[in-house]
């Protein structure tokens, strides 16, 4: 069974079980909003075309299905500068936990502990290695300075934290080493916004090597963007560490995916004008996951507002295609589908992250389906209605 090759916001992974018993036979598999595609990657369909308004995402699964060397080779890259910094961590922690203890006693003198600069020897020594600044950098000295800041940070944070609650070896050491992986995603992190506002040329494959690190490493696989639209959450913490970046790129360039993405197209576009092309039938199934109806509904900065859900729902009224819809269950909503002659149903889901507290935890979710229910009868303890 493949699993999704991205995480992505509102995933449905977890929900598969509520899913599989309500798809048809088909002969095309579309899904118009795939984001990170569980189902279509479950379902590992004989035919299928795949659809989402992120140019990045659809890059990422273009080179994918084109098994693009040089963007193997910078995931590699990727892989291999990272390991290497914790490896690097590792033997010099001795020296990074003599340098807490100095700050210890800087913040006890009431030193202006941000300008002794007592870090910057420690950060060169680590991050000049040429295994760990490799050519994905593309400025030296900040690279540099991001490391520096973020260790700095990071052992201001814990010695605050270890007057609250002295902290195990153990901590200790997983906290200080994660000011250095954390400084590692941040300069990458600025890279990946100096690329989307035009500031930076690199490649293709460079620019979706970037976006896959940043994706797999950022907290949550949230998107959240400031007010310059910049991309702005942080490292996912200690428990990202341990990722093994590795095993996803094997993954990746498996030969499960490639047969998958083979027998697929790749599309970047409006969901309406995606379909719109398409001659459907009922021997097409659709699965939509479109962003839901709340305060939030912004990914990558773009909104997916009433009037795209109106859309939506006008185009599910007039199609032939069979298909399986999720959304949130909010007043809007349900009174876009409740006289349309479609089935509708409600499950309860609770999300792991909540996105600025604009996504209820614990809210109703709605299957709405064309299905006629003698072609796939529900399994109604699955759900509350």
């Amino acid at each position: 069974m493949l699993k999704p090759l991205i995480k992505w916001p509102g995933g449905k992974t977890n929900e598969l079980d509520r899913f599989l018993s309500l798809i048809p036979s088909y002969d095309r598999y579309i899904e118009p909003f795939v984001g990170g595609g569980a189902l279509y990657f479950y379902l590992n369909p004989p035919k299928a075309l795949i659809n989402d308004t992120s140019r990045d995402l659809m890059d990422f699964y273009r080179l994918v299905k084109e098994q693009d060397p040089e963007f193997k080779r910078i995931l590699n890259l990727y892989c291999s500068s990272f390991e290497r910094l914790k490896e690097q961590c590792a033997v010099r922690y001795q020296d990074i936990l003599a340098l807490y203890r100095l700050y210890e006693e800087a913040q006890k003198q009431e030193l202006d502990i941000r300008r002794l600069g007592l870090n910057e020897g420690l950060v060169r020594r680590i991050g000049e290695d040429p295994e760990i600044m490799t050519d994905l950098v593309t400025d030296g000295d900040e690279f540099l300075e991001q490391l520096r800041r973020m260790t700095e940070d990071k052992i201001l944070r814990t010695i605050q934290n270890g007057k609250k609650k002295p902290l195990t070896d153990r901590d200790l050491k997983n906290n200080l080493m994660t000011g250095f992986t954390s400084g590692f995603y941040m300069y990458f992190r600025n890279v990946f916004n100096e690329i989307a506002a035009g500031e930076l040329a690199v490649t293709l494959p460079y620019r979706i090597a970037n976006f896959y690190f940043i994706r797999e490493y950022c907290y949550g696989a949230m998107f959240r963007y400031n007010h310059k639209g910049e991309f702005n959450i942080p490292y996912g913490g200690i428990s990202y560490n341990g990722k093994d970046f590795g095993a996803k790129i094997r993954t990746i360039f498996g030969e499960d995916v490639a047969r998958l993405l083979g027998r697929t197209e790749i599309y970047c576009e409006d969901f309406e004008s995606f379909l719109d092309k398409l001659t459907l039938t009922e021997r097409d199934f659709l699965f939509l996951d479109p962003p839901y109806d709340t305060d939030f509904s912004e990914y990558e900065g773009k909104d997916f507002d009433k009037n795209d859900q109106k859309r939506l729902a006008d185009f599910l009224k007039r199609t032939r295609a069979r298909f399986l819809l999720v959304l949130k269950n909010t007043g809007f909503i349900y009174g876009l589908y409740e006289n349309c002659g479609f089935r509708i149903l409600s499950f309860d889901n609770r999300y792991l992250y909540n996105m600025r507290s604009r996504n209820d935890r614990s809210a109703q979710h709605l299957l709405i389906t064309n299905i006629p229910e003698e072609e796939i009868p529900w399994k109604r303890e699955n759900f509350l209605i």
